[in-house]
């Protein structure tokens, strides 16, 4: 005949599930604990903390410099001026242009002698400046011509260079051409 057990099976169950649901909560919160995340937690912590003080550190030079260009910034009545000078220099620039009479003088490369092309002769022939006294009368010429503005003389070197003007032509050419406004550089020994 079968008998009934002398005790009951759950009451060794019940215990047992207790602990195994314990283990099993334990199991979940393992990652929570593990020692290299914490370390990992902590080192970035740091990083952070760094990352702050620099940042810090930055936003204060920033600002410092900030307020160096705020204090050298123009004021708009600074400003107002300044595009008025520039206004007016723009003004004054073309009157001068205006009243300027532009002559070009050719220098030859080959003998160093100054030509102008005349505009008052037929086929613009190039006449020779051969001597301090034509220069004066070109001069008067061209201021009779300029009507009261300033007679400007550009003089066009040689290109290549080939050793012309000598340093004694430029010389002779600066004295000639000395009263008026011109382009002639200065010889150099």
């Amino acid at each position: 005949m079968i008998r009934m057990p002398r005790r009951s099976v759950t009451r060794f169950f019940i215990p047992l599930i207790d602990v195994l649901l314990l283990l099993f909560c334990i199991f979940l919160l393992m990652p929570q604990f593990k020692e290299e995340d914490l370390d990992k937690k902590v080192q970035s912590a740091f990083d952070l903390a760094d990352t702050v003080t620099t940042l810090e550190y930055e936003i204060d030079r920033l600002t410092k410099e900030l307020k160096k260009y705020d204090e050298r910034r123009p004021t708009q009545e600074e400003l107002e001026q300044l595009r008025a000078e520039v206004a007016q220099l723009k003004k004054d620039h073309a009157q001068v242009v205006q009243k300027t009479h532009f002559q070009v003088i050719d220098i030859d490369g080959k003998t160093g002698d100054l030509y102008f092309y005349d505009t008052s002769k037929p086929n613009d022939t190039r006449t020779r400046i051969e001597s301090e006294k034509e220069a004066r009368a070109l001069i008067e010429r061209h201021q009779k011509e300029a009507k009261g503005n300033e007679v400007y003389y550009y003089f066009l070197y040689p290109r290549p260079e080939s050793g012309y003007p000598t340093l004694a032509q430029e010389r002779r050419y600066k004295s000639w051409f000395g009263r008026v406004a011109n382009s002639l550089k200065e010889p150099t020994p």
